[in-house]
């Protein structure tokens, strides 16, 4: 039959929805605000980023002090003698090599300051400690303490070039 169309079978309506009504759809949920989308990120960071920024602040300044301890006049000749003295080489074997963890002080003004600092050194055969008390006068460094004592030892070893 031309100009006859045939309707498609009609489909039931779900249960529990009366006839001849349009199916009903639940209303959009509401829009998420920012804090909702972005929590699994923000929650963490607002944790983690005081705690990197505490710890790497903490470490800049450790590193500047042991740096600032480490490029001074007094320790580099301390660590320079006992690397070169012979009582101490004989003590620890060589190489001797100054330690990570250098302990004290060091005040400049201009020409003149006070250094008082322990440099831990070890070798092959032991470790120790080299103390060193010096003044700077003038921009010239004197050395009141400048000596190396052996862990487990109460002997001194003087380290100063004018012994």
């Amino acid at each position: 039959m031309i100009g006859s169309m045939t309707q498609p079978p009609a489909v039931p309506p779900p249960p529990g929805q009366p006839l001849g009504q349009p199916l009903s759809v639940p209303p959009p949920a509401p829009p998420r605000g920012w804090f909702g989308r972005n929590w699994k990120w923000f929650v963490p960071l607002v944790i983690v980023l005081p705690i990197v920024l505490c710890c790497g602040g903490i470490t800049l300044i450790v590193g500047g002090v042991f740096g600032v301890i480490k490029s001074s006049e007094p320790y580099q000749h301390a660590v320079a003698l006992a690397q070169a003295d012979p009582q101490v080489t004989a003590a620890l074997g060589t190489p001797v090599k100054p330690g990570f963890f250098a302990a004290g002080n060091i005040n400049l003004n201009n020409d003149d300051g006070t250094a008082n600092i322990t440099v831990p050194v070890s070798g092959p055969n032991g470790s120790g400690n080299i103390y060193v008390k010096a003044t700077k006068t003038d921009g010239v460094w004197s050395y009141q303490t400048l000596a190396f004592e052996k862990a487990g030892s109460q002997e001194r070893v003087d380290l100063r070039p004018e012994r």
